[in-house]
């Protein structure tokens, strides 16, 4: 599920108020993980989404970043002994919410209005493991040379639909530039040829991965690009 404002305001923000995807640290990204998952709880107690933001109002002061404007989506994955299944997963595209804003509202969409799937149960919560992709500006491609896979996701817009998937998805299915492209058609409820017509954008949006190793677990980094070249290239 996709939530937008219209791009045009991202052109009002001003460099220093968007939130840039190298400024973010693995320190950061455990606090980022650490507001995704008390906002659920929160909200699992209170379903007052107002609460659930005034509880990290603070955060902002203690570090810049925090109130700058971020791009972000929230997954969850339902941990077991043999799998990691998708649980829930919604963000932003356009640079329009403070990052704690982004990623509390993400978090609680994600556990609690993703259509997908039934709200998030309560004994539910302990096997959750949480990954959050930050997003940086849409870049449009020219061709699927354009595209790094693991670098980059991809955003399709066109009057009948649009739709992205996340760096890491053509990783985990060792898709190549062409496949993926297809299949973020797919996602926008286009066909698998939709990016080779006219009245079809197709962008790019260069990212990262941060991901709890196991529900609460310790937070690290996914190097996507290192991941593909070694799982999915023939070498």
């Amino acid at each position: 599920m996709l939530k937008t404002d219209p791009g045009a305001r991202v052109s009002l923000l001003s460099g220093d108020e968007v939130l840039q995807i190298e400024e973010v640290d693995l320190e950061l990204a455990k606090k980022l993980v650490a507001i995704a998952r008390k906002a659920i709880e929160i909200y699992m107690n209170s379903e007052d989404e107002d609460a659930v933001l005034s509880a990290f109002s603070e955060l902002v002061k203690k570090d810049p970043r925090m109130g700058k404007k971020a791009a972000v989506f929230v997954t969850l994955e339902k941990v077991s002994s043999s799998s990691r299944t998708l649980r829930g997963c919604i963000g932003f595209i356009v640079h329009h919410l403070e990052l704690v804003k982004a990623v509390a509202g993400s978090a609680i969409s994600s556990a609690f209005k993703d259509p997908r799937f039934r709200p998030l149960a309560r004994e539910e919560l302990g096997s959750i493991a949480i990954e959050i992709s930050l997003l940086g500006p849409r870049i449009p491609v020219k061709s699927p040379g354009d595209i790094v896979i693991g670098r980059d996701a991809l955003y399709v817009e066109s009057i009948y639909g649009s739709g992205i998937l996340l760096p890491q998805v053509p990783v985990d299915y060792c898709w190549d530039e062409e496949t993926f492209l297809g299949e973020t058609c797919l996602k926008a409820g286009l066909d698998l040829a939709c990016w080779l017509r006219r009245g079809v954008n197709i962008y790019r949006i260069p990212g990262r991965v941060f991901y709890e190793e196991n529900p609460l677990g310790g937070v690290v980094e996914r190097d996507l690009v290192r991941e593909y070249r070694s799982r999915c290239v023939a070498s």
